[in-house]
């Protein structure tokens, strides 16, 4: 079994680095989209996207051979899964906050929009009560005045 516990340790290495490298890219992201540098957005979610998958499998990896060793065998390294679990944990944290951050920003946009353009969104039917294109109200202005 002390194969199975260098090659564990191993793996648990591995997961660090990935998450580690994780979240590096997340405030990569941030950065992007709060100073809205569209080109590196594309190539940091990207990134992302491959950590992931690697974590992914890696994290597989972990959970079969914690499965097949023993609670004796595991416990030494119940802190460092304890601190895996927080760098997730951080990650989540991370995305929620991104998450916010463009939901906030899609609602102000849409107000803006909608307060510019108020029938933008209506459906507008013609006489014989087909759905048209809706178009702006006319405006007439007093050159008199």
């Amino acid at each position: 079994m002390k194969g199975n516990a260098k090659e564990f340790e191993q793996i648990l290495e591995k997961e660090e680095q990935i998450l580690d490298d994780l979240l590096k890219s997340q405030g990569q992201l941030r950065k992007a989209v709060t100073d809205k540098n569209w080109e590196s957005l594309t190539r940091i979610i990207n990134t992302i996207n491959t950590i992931s998958s690697n974590f992914l499998e890696t994290d597989a990896e972990r959970e079969d051979m914690q499965d097949m060793m023993k609670m004796d065998e595991v416990r030494p390294y119940f802190e460092r899964l304890g601190d895996m679990r927080t760098k997730l944990l951080k990650c989540k944290i991370e995305n929620q906050a991104l998450s916010k951050y463009v939901n906030i920003t899609k609602n102000f946009i849409q107000g803006v929009v909608d307060d510019a353009l108020p029938q933008s969104g209506n459906k507008v039917y013609s006489k014989s009560g087909r759905i048209v294109q809706p178009q702006p109200q006319s405006v007439v202005l007093d050159m008199n005045f």
